[in-house]
């Protein structure tokens, strides 16, 4: 009897842990959608004041967006080094690291997740806005789950399909017409459904390596440093196949000659630090599915935010009502397809 009781005293030790790891990855996850929205806009107002001093065509915006966020990450992932050496990590462990090869598939993800994903996500939401760009995010967990039918086998019920249904109908409703003030919305739409398939392979290739390592290691290694190599690699072919590799040298000279670009960009590194390590880390406590339905929440958080940033004078933001009734009616599909309702807030189930 004595031992029953001492196993069901562990038993509930162990869920009520598993609870509270749960509830932070929801936590975490929550932060990182806030931290999402704020890195973009932060991003987007600093490339539309260094962008005043170059021509304005599609190519240079890309690779100033390139640019912008290869510096970023590059920084971000030092940051995260310098965090991971104080809590004891030695650099060492980096070197083990690299010698998982399950890990490096995080590293070739990050062509999806920067190059395309991120940089055509921060492209499209300088031409459309905020809200409206997250809108068209958002359908990351429905590509997802469409990629896992088609490549993985993974089953797929009424339930999904009723949930991809209402998340394109979110997109309809929100795209009907464009806000007061933004240029080139159809435009914007169109580059950053880029964004939704680059995220869906990345993190289809990714997950198995954030199982089987340490994602505050991971991260800042591959996803940060690894990726912002690569994206300045783009950058500089993109540059060379137009005829304008002096671009690159000309934009850094603009970021270290003014220093409200600095501080925007210091911003924006805080912010996707914080996103991009947060995300990895709630996917390991509390799950991808509960995780993700979380972050891509970000069209309901992008209007609150942008009203408070366009307060403050950092962007200017508009959204209509139908933007807002797109938004809500997107994050409800996000939550059907990702889960059940039951399944979602059923935290001991970890």
């Amino acid at each position: 009897m004595d031992t029953f009781s001492e196993n069901a005293k562990a038993k509930k030790i162990y869920e009520d842990r598993k609870v509270r790891l749960a509830m932070l990855g929801l936590g975490l996850a929550w932060i990182s959608a806030l931290s999402l929205v704020i890195f973009q806009n932060f991003n987007v107002t600093a490339s539309e004041r260094i962008s005043q001093s170059f021509p304005n065509v599609i190519v240079f915006t890309y690779v100033l967006t390139l640019v912008i966020l290869s510096f970023c990450e590059f920084c971000g992932g030092i940051l995260m080094i310098i965090f991971n050496t104080i809590r004891g990590i030695p650099l060492a462990e980096y070197l083990r690291i690299w010698r998982v090869k399950s890990s490096r598939t995080v590293l070739g993800a990050s062509i999806l997740g920067g190059p395309v994903a991120t940089a055509c996500s921060i492209v499209g939401i300088s031409f459309c806005g905020s809200t409206y760009g997250n809108c068209i995010i958002g359908l990351t967990p429905v590509i997802t789950a469409i990629l896992g039918t088609i490549f993985l086998k993974e089953k797929t019920g009424i339930r999904v399909f009723v949930g991809i249904i209402l998340t394109v109908a979110g997109v309809v409703i929100a795209s009907i017409a464009p806000p007061e003030g933004v240029s080139h919305f159809y435009l914007g739409l169109i580059i950053t459904a880029a964004a939704p398939i680059g995220y869906a392979i990345e993190a289809i290739i990714s997950t198995h390596a954030i199982d089987v390592s340490d994602p505050l290691i991971v991260c800042p290694l591959y996803r940060m440093i690894g990726g912002s190599l690569i994206e300045l690699l783009c950058a500089l072919i993109v540059c060379a196949a137009t005829g304008h590799v002096n671009w690159i040298t000309q934009i850094f000279a603009v970021i270290f000659s003014e220093p409200i670009i600095l501080l925007f960009l210091f911003m924006s590194i805080i912010f996707l630090t914080i996103q991009y390590n947060g995300i990895y880390v709630a996917y390991s406590y509390c799950g991808a599915t509960r995780g993700s339905a979380i972050l891509f929440s970000t069209p309901i958080w992008s209007i609150p935010i942008g009203i408070v940033m366009s307060k403050m004078g950092i962007i200017s933001f508009s959204v209509t009502t139908l933007g807002i009734l797109g938004a809500f009616v997107i994050v409800v599909g996000i939550l059907i397809v990702l889960a059940k309702p039951s399944e979602l807030f059923n935290l001991r189930d970890v």
